[in-house]
């Protein structure tokens, strides 16, 4: 009965809407259909497959790079066995994808295995397996630690430093003279598993993407405590989370030091909700030594310190206790590794790309284009700097906001939302940049935000087909628009609440004073 009524809805509406309908349908029964564990892991093997071809733009192919599937000298290549390489490894993220928004439907009703460690072994074996997967970053990582145990300030200049070290061999140039954005704790960690390595290039790009992979599971195991703790889908979380195609892919095959300040975020904030306020704070602050977004959630649960019913100057109190414990230790472990504070003005790094999967940056390069054209003195990189100028003022905005008007029930939410306006708002946009955001808003997360944590998921893919990479990035932001419009009502009544609860705190905060006088809803 119920089927037959969706098919007569379907033949009445309109007949493009009709038909995207037909098509979300099939897709829907599609997805339903397949095993996700066998399905996720042929798409991993798939992939290892696909980047073992000599020439594979997935992984690099510099001589000594990684163990299988790297020539010695330059191999010529044959042109079906590329194109047929390429096919497998895109059909692999695709067959990645499709177990894995399996996977999480499973999740959602409850019936995710309870194994959850099985499944992700069996998916993220063969992709560590392969070289290091759609980024070349580790290889900087394992020059910047080198750099550290010869003295050497990675603050100072990138890994070109070195000089002839064979450590350069595979650093991609883009970041040879790169100074690093990343703490103290991280580039200290870095040196010390390139000493362990005996200074070799090849193993010490083991031993950071081992690292990486410890990081993703100690995150599920976060993740899986804190869902508990607060009485959340605890499958479902795992599932948005330590099961992502984007942590396996971007996180723990390619190595990424984001694994390692996520995990840290994650372990801070279960001891705090456990209510170990203080050791949270310091773990957390730990993960702002490894990349400084975490930050964030340090100046989060500064502001929930003490119970829901405390004053708003007593909030604004213990945020800046958290804040001053939080830089207290950067400074600290700045001075016990040598390496100082030089990496604060080095954050500024990844600004120097430009991604067309940035909403700022495709924008202001359209309209720099047009404003050159027509005379107007102004190009695209004036109009980015601009954009860019705005968007941190909306950033400070949004984040005052939500953190103002966040409660402890909502922390994690309000977090999440402050962490991914940083990714959207910020002077480049990564797939891994993403997890920061994902970690968080997958805990307690219902049908609004798992729905657009899948979309966020699936645009962040690192399909480049058809040499077009940012096509899918623009068809998941269409696709996160109308999910917004969708739950519209939702959306509205969370934005609602927060502002309130914000105007609220602000009017607590002035009181009598003459400043009451100057809000502008008074």
């Amino acid at each position: 009965m119920k089927s037959s009524l969706t098919r007569r809805a379907q033949l009445s509406a309109p007949g493009a809407v009709r038909q995207a309908r037909i098509l979300g349908a099939r897709i829907s029964e599609f997805v339903d259909s397949v095993e996700p564990v066998e399905t996720g892991l042929l798409g991993s093997i798939l992939v290892f497959l696909g980047s073992l071809q000599p020439n594979s733009p997935f992984t690099s192919k510099v001589p000594g790079s990684w163990f299988l599937g790297v020539s010695s000298v330059p191999h010529p290549g044959s042109v079906l066995v590329e194109v047929l390489a390429k096919a497998a490894v895109y059909l692999g993220l695709i067959l990645s994808g499709v177990a894995w928004v399996r996977l999480v439907r499973l999740a959602r009703a409850g019936s995710l295995p309870r194994a959850w460690w099985v499944i992700f072994a069996l998916w993220v074996v063969p992709l560590m397996i392969a070289g290091p997967l759609f980024s070349r970053d580790v290889y900087s990582y394992a020059a910047q630690g080198q750099m550290v145990t010869q003295g050497i300030s990675p603050y100072h200049g990138g890994p070109n430093l070195l000089g002839t070290s064979p450590f350069l061999a595979t650093v991609d140039p883009l970041w040879g003279n790169a100074p690093a954005p990343y703490g103290p704790l991280f580039l200290a960690v870095d040196a010390g598993l390139v000493t362990i390595a005996g200074h070799s290039p090849l193993i010490s790009v083991v031993l950071l993407r081992l690292l990486a992979l410890a990081s993703v599971a100690v995150s599920g195991v976060a993740v899986s405590r804190i869902a508990r703790r607060l009485g959340a889908n605890e499958a479902l979380a795992l599932a948005l989370t330590a099961l992502n195609p984007v942590f396996l892919y971007t996180l723990a095959s390619a190595g990424h030091n984001d694994a390692f300040m996520v995990a840290l975020m994650l372990l801070g904030i279960d001891q705090f909700l456990a209510g170990r306020r203080f050791v949270g704070i310091v773990i957390v602050a730990l993960g702002a030594a490894v990349k400084i977004p975490a930050i964030i959630a340090v100046g989060f649960l500064g502001y929930h310190w003490s119970s829901e019913r405390t004053s708003i100057g007593e909030r604004i109190r213990t945020t800046i206790v958290a804040l001053v414990i939080a830089a207290a230790l950067l400074w600290a472990l700045g001075v016990v590794t040598g390496l100082g504070m030089g990496w604060l003005p080095a954050l500024s790094t990844p600004g120097s790309v430009y991604s067309f999967e940035d909403p700022i940056v495709a924008v202001g390069y359209g309209v720099g284009w047009l404003a050159h054209a027509v005379g107007l003195g102004i190009g695209p990189s004036g109009v980015i700097s601009v954009l860019r100028d705005l968007g941190d003022a909306v950033l400070l905005a949004v984040a005052a906001i939500v953190l103002l008007g966040s409660r402890r029930e909502t922390l994690l939410r309000g977090l999440g939302i402050v962490l991914l306006a940083t990714v959207a708002l910020g002077p480049v946009i990564w797939p891994w940049y993403l997890t920061w955001a994902i970690v968080v808003l997958a805990i307690g997360a219902g049908e609004l935000t798992s729905g657009f944590l899948v979309l966020v998921t699936v645009s962040a893919l690192p399909i480049d087909l058809l040499g077009l990479p940012t096509v899918l990035a623009w068809v998941g932001y269409i696709g996160l628009g109308v999910v917004v419009r969708r739950h519209w009502g939702h959306v509205m009544g969370f934005w609602s609440e927060t502002l309130d609860g914000a105007k609220a705190r602000v009017e607590e905060l002035v009181g009598r004073t003459p400043l009451a006088r100057l809000l502008p809803w008074s």
